[in-house]
Parts: C-alpha cells; structure tokens; sequence
C-alpha cells in the first residue's frame, strides 16, 4: 500500500513529501526538474557492464588462489576452522547460529568493516555487528538508500546527486533531480 503510494505521488506531483515512517526517520521533500533520458541511458548500462567485468575478474582471480586453512577467532574467543578464499562470514555465522546469520549485517575482520559474502583471507579475528549496533545500523542505512536509489534512476528516471548519507538516530537519505 505505501509502495503504490509513493509510486502515485512521485508520478503525479513536482514535489513528494514522505512521511516519516515510508523511507527514513525524518520527513524527506524532493523536488522534480525536467527529465535527462540521455544520462540515465548511457550511465546505468555502463555501471552495470563495470560491475559485471569486476565481479567476473574478481572470481577467476579467487579460483587460482590457494585455499590454505586458516583459523577465524570469535568475539568470545572460540576458533573456527576454514579455508582461505572459500569461507565467508555468512558462513561463519550460519555455523554459530541460523537467527545470526539471519540478522547480523556486517563484520570488522581484523578491523576493518567487511561484507558479509566476501571470503576470508587469512587467520581473522571477527567482530560481529547488527541493527542494534551503530556499525549494523549505518550498514543497514547505506544499502537501504543505495536499494531506493536504483528504482529512483530506472523506474522515475531520477538522477542521484546526494547520499546516501546515514546520519546516526536520522536515517538516510538521497537528494535527486528528475
């Protein structure tokens, strides 16, 4: 019902208002101007294309690299056994738990903030974030906008200026000409 909508205000009106509970946390005004077939056309195909020639280089590389075992520490110190470039961190979770793998978003291996199908390099030492955690949450935040910008791009023929911004107890949000 929201969905139907939002589709009827954004192709019947110059401005849309949500309400907070549609998209974020905050009330979201966005203004229209004329149409640029020409932009989406060319930029939306050429994104797709980049990323299908990374995606396919980057799985030939992992298919010649060695999948030596390795071991990944948990935040309670428990070690799991695995191999590198072959287990992810969904694995992981789905290893501990189904409710984890279902609800964690993002971990900090070593670190550094990592999605949760990308394979494990080397012995890790994992973090686990979700939505109640500000990482999960900004995580949650930034793909949500990024899911509400395509349909924006290809659906309404918007272009994406701003965002997605994730801003802590706020949100996210896109700023966007049509």
């Amino acid at each position: 019902m929201v969905v139907q909508e939002v589709r009827k205000r954004l192709k019947n009106s110059n401005c849309f208002y949500s309400s907070p509970t549609i998209f974020a946390a905050t009330p979201v005004v966005v203004f229209f101007h004329a149409k640029d077939e020409s932009y989406l056309s060319a930029t939306i195909p050429k994104r797709i294309s980049v990323f299908e020639a990374i995606q396919e280089e980057q799985q030939t590389r992992r298919l010649s690299l060695s999948s030596d075992p390795i071991k990944v520490t948990l935040p309670d110190r428990k070690v799991k056994e695995g191999k590198k470039w072959q287990k992810t961190l969904f694995d992981v979770a789905r290893e501990i738990s189904k409710n984890l793998a279902n609800n964690a978003l993002i971990y900090k291996v070593n670190g550094l903030l990592w999605d949760m199908n990308r394979p494990l390099e080397e012995d890790s030492l994992l973090q686990m974030f979700k939505f109640d955690d500000d990482e999960g949450r900004d995580t949650f935040w930034n793909s949500s906008a990024h899911i509400l910008g395509q349909p924006l791009e290809t659906e309404y023929e918007c272009k994406l200026c701003i965002g997605p911004c994730t801003t802590r107890e706020e949100g996210f949000y896109y700023t966007l000409l049509r």
